[in-house]
């Protein structure tokens, strides 16, 4: 395991199911729909699918960015706890291969199943709506890759980092970085001091971002720093706790 380019297929293999499994719910529950031509909710998700970037697929964007950020927590589970848990880490790590090189492979092996399955999600909804006979530009399959990224960089490091505190939870815990501080900055006033700390986590501007790109329309750069700015810090603290805990076999 010396050479982390040769172990990343094997890697991304091992997390190729759950993106499997996180495709499949997604397009059982929205192909019919596009294929359906009755009921209200059949007929407002076809319809925001065709309207192209001005509404961005109004229902349908939406669904797919939560989609995406959800998977990503999925995804990302476990890339620490694992091997702490199971008691294979300290097996692993007698290995000639850096411990934060081997976990950011790990980790890197799940965006890669992430934009997979995202860019399947997409292309079959856009080919579905073409069957259908429904016109419009569909979902950009450049704009899922960046939400993809998004989404990764930010729930996907937020997993990462508890994952390397706690040892198993790590993607409900990243479920709720994303929605406690959307839910608390809508249901608080705008001027209380919680509102505004939950603001500063770019779950929301992350939810933006996914959506607008999901649309094919360009972003802002301030957003894409925040994001960014995130989940580097998340990253580096990650790798820097994993990394310097102490590996014992379980018993």
């Amino acid at each position: 395991m010396s050479n982390l380019a040769l172990l990343f297929p094997r890697l991304v293999f091992d997390r190729a199911p759950r993106a499997v499994i996180a495709a499949t719910v997604l397009l059982s529950l929205t192909v019919p729909l596009l294929a359906r031509r009755t009921s209200d909710v059949a007929a407002g998700f076809r319809d925001g699918l065709s309207m192209g970037a001005a509404s961005g697929a109004s229902t349908v964007i939406p669904i797919v960015a939560m989609w995406l950020a959800l998977s990503a927590a999925w995804l990302a589970d476990g890339v620490v706890s694992e091997l702490r848990r199971d008691g294979c880490g300290p097996l692993v790590f007698t290995r000639p291969v850096s411990r934060s090189g081997y976990l950011l492979t790990r980790w890197l092996s799940g965006f890669v199943c992430l934009v997979s399955a995202g860019l399947v999600v997409v292309a079959v909804l856009n080919a579905t709506a073409r069957f259908s006979g429904i016109a419009g530009t569909g979902l950009s399959p450049v704009g899922v890759v960046g939400a993809a990224a998004a989404s990764w960089w930010w729930v996907g490091s937020g997993v990462l980092f508890f994952s390397s505190l706690f040892d198993r939870g790590e993607a409900i815990a990243g479920a709720l970085l994303l929605f406690v501080p959307i839910s608390l900055a809508a249901v608080l006033p705008p001027d209380n001091l919680v509102a505004r700390a939950a603001v500063l986590l770019p779950s929301r501007t992350m939810l933006d971002v996914s959506r607008t790109l999901l649309a094919g329309d360009p972003v802002i750069g301030d957003h894409i720093l925040s994001i960014a700015a995130g989940g580097f810090a998340s990253v580096v603290v990650s790798l820097s706790v994993a990394v310097r805990r102490e590996w014992t076999i379980s018993g």
